[in-house]
């Protein structure tokens, strides 16, 4: 199953799940509130009730002379309580004048709540709307309210129907003279079982069935043209990937996005970019490879022909001739050997508390003299008892290898100065030449393997340009930062920072 198939049933499985509650969530407020609606119509059918009551009890109060309630009630005639109560619960029953239809005037309460009755019923349609003399119920009216109890103050019934304390009931306190003299009781409606309610409520579910699909169709349509939108630039990423298996980094996938799959896109044209990189890289690497190790090769073979055609006699000095060409190509074997082991995490340190400013020293004092053979003049300022964490041989070879480095690209007469200082928490090293220099564009690169520079600062002597690589991947072992930039003496800055050992 494709991805956009995926994502169109994902939102339109959502969808169906947020429509199904919603709807089931606004069927059962809407049930619930329609019998809270018809509760406070009863509530408001009691009030009304209760003034009719209110009259009759004030004027059979006057003419007492108990302050019960109950006595009072009693002087009442049963009968015209009963006939108040019957007239807020039922609704006359007249014939209408055009004779369609259901009742046309309803009484108070819940009437309008009667569904019409049908045809050829009493009262239906096309039919009278007066009872027969023998079911005609009394006053010529039908009940249509709940059951309705007139109470005393001291809770003794004193007409309408008799309702159980123990029944949940809605109640309507009688107040007289700012005191409670009666209570009306009625009974709440819990469900609807009328003709017409029942019908009103098919009518809701069928239209909350509608709106349902309706939304879903909509909803339908609007995943269908999301998953194709939100693939769009997935394609885009696919697309960007297969250029890459293929081996074709220098396509790009220019994107104005700023979302995360804009970031994506960026990291992906960054990952073409250092592929195409490394393997400009890698073919560079294997050309000065070839060229470094074809040079001496080729003043070997050349010196074998002349040795074995007689033209050169096999001497000592032919001898030294050739040894110095295979020491020269088993220096450049050797330097590749260590910076393929530290690229890869071959080369092993043993990190210990070491004394950094010894070991500079002592390496100055080996090189002092080849310095001066050279016309080079050094000048250095080295703080005592400098701690580090280090390889010992390794730092001597950093150190070693920066030295020489200075010593074959610094011109005679010229001059090297060394400083180590402690900066904060860090031991700084700086070593500055004198010309020729290198720009700032060429110091980036300095540290790359079998670099060349276009400059006066081209490689010399027997050294493979490998030199700085190890140095930098020497300095990263021991958590350190090295860096290049032109001189202030008119030559390279190198500059090393080490973290000191804190004791």
């Amino acid at each position: 199953m494709k991805i956009s198939q995926k994502l169109f049933l994902a939102f339109v499985g959502l969808t169906c799940v947020v429509l199904i509650a919603t709807l089931s969530l606004a069927r059962w407020s809407f049930d619930q509130g329609f019998l809270d609606f018809i509760n406070n119509l009863e509530q408001e059918r009691l009030a009304s009730l209760s003034v009719d009551l209110l009259t009759l009890y004030g004027a059979s109060s006057s003419s007492a002379n108990s302050n019960q309630s109950t006595e009072i009630w009693h002087l009442t005639k049963s009968s015209s309580l009963n006939q108040i109560i019957s007239q807020h619960s039922v609704i006359p029953y007249k014939p209408r004048q055009d004779n369609i239809g259901g009742p046309k005037n309803i009484g108070p309460g819940l009437s309008g709540l009667l569904p019409p009755r049908p045809r050829g019923e009493p009262g239906g349609l096309g039919q009278p709307q007066r009872l027969p003399p023998h079911k005609r119920p009394p006053f010529d009216k039908q009940r249509i309210g709940p059951p309705t109890g007139l109470y005393s103050a001291e809770q003794v019934h004193i007409a309408g129907d008799a309702i159980e304390e123990s029944v949940e009931r809605i109640s309507m306190p009688l107040e007289y003279n700012q005191q409670v003299v009666g209570y009306l009781y009625s009974l709440p409606i819990r469900e609807i079982q009328s003709s017409s309610a029942t019908a009103f409520a098919q009518q809701q579910r069928w239209t909350s069935i509608g709106i349902g699909l309706v939304c879903l169709m909509l909803a339908s349509a609007l995943a269908w043209w999301l998953s194709r939108f939100l693939l769009v630039p997935v394609k885009h990423v696919m697309q960007g990937i297969n250029h890459l298996s293929e081996g074709d980094y220098e396509q790009r996938l220019a994107t104005t996005r700023v979302d995360e799959l804009g970031q994506l896109m960026v990291n992906i044209d960054h990952l073409a970019m250092t592929l195409a990189k490394n393997r400009s890289a890698k073919n560079r690497w294997l050309a000065d490879i070839s060229h470094e190790l074809r040079t001496p090769l080729s003043i070997l073979c050349g010196e074998i022909d002349s040795i074995k055609a007689g033209i050169r006699a096999f001497d000592l000095h032919q001898l030294q001739s050739i040894e110095q060409e295979v020491l020269r190509m088993k220096h450049l074997v050797d330097d590749l050997y260590e910076l393929s082991l530290s690229d890869v995490g071959g080369l092993r340190y043993h990190f210990k508390p070491h004394n950094i400013s010894e070991s500079l020293e002592c390496i100055l004092g080996t090189l002092s003299t080849s310095m001066l053979d050279k016309g080079l003049t050094l000048t250095h300022h080295i703080m005592p008892k400098l701690f580090v964490s280090a390889d010992v041989r390794r730092l001597e070879q950093l150190f070693m290898n920066l030295l020489m480095n200075a010593m074959v690209y610094t011109d005679s007469p010229g001059q090297i100065d060394i400083q180590l200082v402690q900066q904060d928490n860090m031991i700084c090293l700086t070593l500055n030449d004198t010309k020729p220099s290198a720009t700032e564009d060429e110091c980036e690169h300095l540290f790359e393997p079998l670099y060349r520079q276009d400059t006066a600062r081209t490689r010399r002597g027997s050294g493979a340009g490998l030199g700085l690589t190890i140095c930098k991947n020497i300095v990263e072992a021991h958590n350190g930062k090295i860096s290049a930039m032109p001189s202030p003496m008119g030559g390279l800055c190198i500059k090393v920072q080490l973290p000191l050992l804190r004791k």
